[in-house]
């Protein structure tokens, strides 16, 4: 969902072409050569440094001096800035220098939450912030990813970080976790993040074909450009008392998004319930902790450790509850459940409040703070969470009660199931079946078991194409019948 630019520390390896380059300096001012002298002296020293510090686990300095090594940088760092001003052939483009010094910054502290959004990709994301735009119902990581493919040559993707339901991308059955390769058979990997979504998006009705990689395997599809509205909250009862709901995402309007579809529900005579949060990929940490507080009284809920640890936090619930606590909870997770969903699902788990069903989650347990800066927006990781467990999340993920494998076209299926979703074949069987029923699904599996292609991965896509077809109202949220997480919660909401 966020963009990370990336820069490969250009600053340290000018310095080091400049030693082999030196006589490029002869004919300059002896002043100008004090000064390169002393640029090279110190970046000597800080490679020294670097090298000494290798191996141990930190080697965080005092405030004070951390203060007084900036200091030192910056002043080296100007030099440099104006020694280039001075003698540089060609105009030079300031801001594209500004936000690149800022990004290097960022990017050096290798730390994939930690990033300068620049002037020129921040309308990007606003856009994203705004929650509508046009394209194919997904977040991809802006942050290029090294990938080994199978020559052991490391190529740079796009990854896919969230899929939302109803869209073109979750009817093609793309996946958190899939790489982007190839736009329009365009390779990814020389192009700017911003670019990629700019490739992505287009007129509503028109295609543009998507090259995946996933795993082993490699897949083209054709997907159709849709105007994308992302939801925060869906919801329904499923039965006379079995509920759902979905939640997408934590912004600012969810907590009362929530509240309201919590209020409805019991009003249909809500007795047990199922909470979504697959492909969430968190949010606003307080809007989490509010939800939680709807259903927890008087407990712990998360640690928040900073820093600076006069900072450190820990959050309990309010006495009393929103939601009955004889209503029976399951809540959904898997892969792409990351940040703040891995919290709300911890400490309803842990808390003795909810069921976990599905697979272990995404692993991110930090915390980050976006602000904006000048033209642009930063993120920064400033503090780390822990469950009421005291479990780790981050690069662990929050483990399920009952696991249920995520579906997944596999290998050995992937060439039939593109052929048969870029065909017409689907299409063509609904419109010869227009009733979206168990027996017409059923049918379309005899009909198509010679693709090799296995029954539960068939029996999603003509839902699919059901669906597709049907109004947002005669749309189903919770599909307990082809859905394997979702038809586990239910049997288990129903057991005594």
């Amino acid at each position: 969902m966020l963009y990370i630019a990336v820069m490969k520390r250009t600053l340290v390896l000018f310095l080091i072409a400049a030693v082999f380059t030196g006589l490029v300096f002869a004919n300059g001012s002896p002043e100008d050569q004090a000064i390169f002298e002393n640029l090279l002296r110190n970046q000597q020293y800080q490679s020294v440094q670097n090298v000494s510090n290798s191996g141990k686990v930190s080697q965080q300095p005092s405030a004070a001096v951390g203060a007084e090594i900036i200091s030192r940088d910056m002043a080296s760092l100007e030099r440099l800035y104006q020694y280039v001003n001075k003698n540089f052939l060609y105009d030079i483009d300031y801001d594209a220098v500004y936000d690149a010094m800022a990004t290097a910054l960022f990017d050096a502290l290798d730390d994939k939450y930690t990033y300068y959004i620049t002037s020129d990709d921040s309308s990007d994301y606003e856009e994203q912030l705004t929650g509508v735009y046009g394209g194919l119902g997904i977040y991809f990581s802006k942050t290029y990813l090294e990938y080994q493919n199978p020559d052991d040559e490391s190529t740079l993707y796009c990854n896919i970080t969230q899929v939302f339901p109803n869209t073109p991308s979750s009817r093609a059955g793309f996946i958190a976790g899939d790489m982007i390769t190839h736009i329009n058979g365009e390779p990814v990997d020389e192009m700017t993040a911003n670019e990629c979504a700019a490739k992505m998006k287009g007129e509503v009705g028109t295609t543009v074909d998507i090259t995946i990689k996933r795993k082993s395997s490699s897949f083209t599809l054709t997907l159709t450009r849709e105007v994308i509205t992302v939801p925060t909250v869906e919801y329904e009862m499923v039965d006379g008392s079995v509920a759902y709901l979905r939640i997408l995402e934590f912004s600012q309007n969810t907590l009362s998004a929530v509240n309201e579809a919590l209020e409805d529900l019991d009003s249909q005579g809500m007795k047990s319930l199922i909470i979504d949060l697959r492909d969430n990929p968190g949010g606003d940490v307080d809007v989490t902790l509010s939800i939680a507080d709807m259903f927890i009284s008087g407990k712990k809920l998360l640690s928040v450790s900073y820093k600076d640890t006069s900072r450190n936090v820990v959050y309990k619930s309010s006495e009393g509850t929103i939601v009955d606590p004889s209503v029976k909870v399951a809540i959904l997770i898997n892969e792409g459940t990351a940040s703040s969903a891995e919290i709300l699902s911890s400490t309803m788990r842990d808390n003795g409040r909810a069921v976990l069903i599905g697979a272990t989650t995404y692993g991110k347990g930090v915390m980050q703070q976006i602000s904006s800066f000048g033209d642009g927006y930063t993120s920064i990781t400033v503090a780390s969470f822990v469950p009421p467990s005291g479990d780790t999340i981050q690069g662990e993920g929050v483990s399920p009660d009952i696991e249920v494998e995520s579906l997944v076209v596999q290998d050995d299926e992937m060439d039939a199931y593109s052929e048969l979703l870029n065909g017409t074949k689907i299409e063509e069987f609904v419109d010869s079946n227009p009733d979206y029923t168990a027996q017409n699904v059923s049918k379309f599996v005899d009909e198509f078991s010679y693709t090799g292609i296995r029954a539960e991965v068939l029996q999603v896509l003509a839902r699919n194409e059901y669906y597709a077809r049907m109004t947002t109202e005669e749309r189903p949220l919770a599909d307990i019948e082809y859905d394997p997480a979702c038809k586990a919660a239910y049997e288990y909401l129903l057991e005594d």
